[in-house]
């Protein structure tokens, strides 16, 4: 029904899409998979999913294929891995059709017997940022037909070329139609989720931008400062080439120079600091590196400026 409303593209669904909050991981191995010695098991994501479902969250299937209608209750179980999961435990060989099983035994994980559930690898999709913007989950993710492993709750994912709204209220209507008695809620726009996920990270960034502003002020201030004691302690100096020919745009070169040489020292040991903090950066920071150029060339011509302008000023007075 919500597949036939004018402007959806694509629609599907699943116990998990990307930034809803929500989390259902557990343990699952591969068939013939030797653990290493001092290995722990891991616990990927769990995510049962309707057909369109990938084709909705435009999450790529880069080797096999996606669900289907034929993908039932009562057909083979099946299974799609992330491309990190698949790196895991086959490495760079082809890992469609091996086979995956949960552990069933407590006492014994690696136990198999005529109980196990085994799952074929029909799929393998691209390592999606479901719980955080930052990276993908390194343990990986795999994800189950829902047909074949059915929750009592879900979300549904909507690809829709038209308006939000008024998209929310035809899947609300059509709701209403099928099973009065379910409730359409936390309905969200990918673009607003990923707002939500960042917020606890905005107010400490902000605060960061705050410290910023406040460095590059002291910046202005201490060269500004330093500059106007040189002037004031050279002044006889300054008189004495001037009386001697020296020109006002040569006055202002010689005190200029001595800001500029100021700002490169000060680059200097910046970048320096910045390369000794690179990695503490990297993992306060999303969609730049720690040494992305454009940030960094900004950064650098923002002080060049404020330099300049520092500068300028007790030049002008020198003269």
């Amino acid at each position: 029904a919500i597949r036939a409303i004018p402007g959806v593209v694509a629609a599907g669904a699943a116990t998990k899409v990307p930034l809803d909050g929500n989390h259902s991981d557990s343990v699952i191995l591969a068939e013939g998979y030797v653990m290493r010695p001092g290995e722990s098991l891991i616990s990927p994501l769990n995510i049962k999913t309707t057909p369109g479902y990938f084709e909705a969250m435009k999450v790529a299937v880069v080797k096999g294929r996606a669900f289907d209608a034929h993908d039932q209750a009562d057909s083979q179980k099946v299974v799609i891995v992330d491309e990190n999961l698949a790196r895991h435990f086959w490495g760079d060989h082809d890992p469609i059709g091996k086979r995956l099983y949960q552990p069933q035994d407590i006492n014994n994980l690696l136990k198999t017997d005529e109980h196990t559930v085994w799952r074929t690898v029909i799929g393998v999709a691209r390592a999606a940022r479901l719980e955080d913007l930052s990276e993908a989950r390194g343990a990986g993710v795999y994800y189950y037909p829902y047909a074949q492993s059915v929750e009592r709750s879900f979300t549904f994912a909507i690809q829709s070329a038209g308006d939000t709204g008024a998209l929310t209220r035809s899947v609300r209507a059509e709701m209403i139609r099928i099973a009065p008695s379910l409730a359409l809620f936390d309905v969200h726009t990918m673009s607003e989720r990923s707002e939500l996920s960042l917020a606890p990270r905005r107010a400490s960034m902000t605060l960061a931008l705050g410290f910023g502003g406040l460095a590059l002020f002291l910046v202005a201030i201490g060269i500004y400062g330093v500059l106007a004691y040189l002037v004031t302690q050279r002044e006889r100096e300054i008189g004495i080439r001037t009386a001697l020919g020296c020109t006002p745009g040569g006055v202002i070169k010689l005190v200029a120079g001595e800001g500029f040489n100021l700002l490169g020292i000060g680059l200097v040991l910046g970048v320096a600091g910045a390369l000794a903090l690179r990695s503490a950066g990297a993992r306060e920071i999303y969609g730049v590196t720690p040494f992305d150029p454009l940030v960094m060339s900004s950064v650098v011509v923002s002080l060049a400026i404020v330099s300049l302008v520092a500068t300028v000023l007790p030049a002008r007075r020198a003269t």
